[in-house]
């Protein structure tokens, strides 16, 4: 199971599925699932949001009231917060069976 500590020490499980998707879009106000093919074209803010959405996602599954929202997330997450959030995005939006692309170098 894929959690996250924030710095108020809260540990949430993180499900980024499709209701997690469905969340995040309606936050932003988009409609079109692209922008998530690549990390890099989401706006630092629009990661807060997707976070708080796969948070909210994980405590729902495990039937805690614990709830987020992006502000909070900006609060309470730092950088390697997130980038634990993006290797957790990653892993579990990669297609099952997909073999890891190599690093070049």
């Amino acid at each position: 199971m894929d959690q996250i500590t924030l710095k108020d020490g809260r540990t949430f499980r993180v499900e980024v599925n499709w209701n997690a998707i469905v969340a995040f879009l309606d936050s932003t106000g988009r409609d079109d699932i692209s922008s998530l093919a690549s990390l890099v074209q989401l706006k630092p803010s629009d990661l807060s949001s997707l976070l708080a959405a796969s948070c909210n996602e994980g405590s729902r599954i495990e039937g805690k009231p614990d709830r987020l929202n992006p502000e909070e997330v900006g609060e309470l997450a730092d950088v390697s917060v997130m980038t634990d959030f993006i290797r957790i995005f990653t892993s579990q939006t990669q297609p099952k069976g997909a073999a890891p692309k190599e690093k070049k170098g």
